[in-house]
């Protein structure tokens, strides 16, 4: 993927902005850009370039990884709005097995308390069911 012209003549580090798409998708990137003022634009490129450009795109963790990584640091955050974006990432985009998005929630109850745990549980459920995704076969894969 490319980056576009109207981002490079803005700063966005074409790397990043890969990324970013590659992982949100081109809608959202295009809707930061159009909704961009002069006052959220250093943010935007601090995001695109530094977030995406500089930590997912070194490639020294997989993608994969890097989801589970951001799924139990947002829970721990108490981050919902946050992990739902990243949730519906790591199940669409990264395709971290269901098996380890359960483990990883699982240790989020551990370490982070049992109510944001039940937190992440209540928001991984309900973005289950808006991606139709059957999930009563998950501990049979195991076996």
């Amino acid at each position: 993927m490319s980056s576009s012209p109207e981002a490079s003549a803005l700063g966005f580090d074409a790397r990043g902005e890969a990324v970013r798409r590659h992982l949100l998708g081109d809608a959202a990137f295009d809707n930061a850009l159009v909704n961009m003022t002069p006052f959220d634009r250093e943010y935007q490129l601090f995001v695109t370039n530094q977030i995406f450009g500089r930590t997912w795109a070194r490639g020294i963790l997989s993608e994969q990884q890097l989801s589970l990584l951001n799924l139990g640091m947002l829970a721990g955050k108490g981050c919902m709005e946050e992990f739902e974006l990243h949730f519906r990432t790591a199940l669409k985009v990264t395709k971290v097995p269901l098996v380890q998005l359960r483990e990883v929630l699982l240790h989020i109850g551990m370490y982070c308390g049992i109510p944001i745990a039940r937190d992440a549980f209540a928001v991984a459920r309900r973005v289950l069911k808006e991606e139709g995704i059957d999930v009563s076969a998950l501990d049979e894969e195991r076996a």
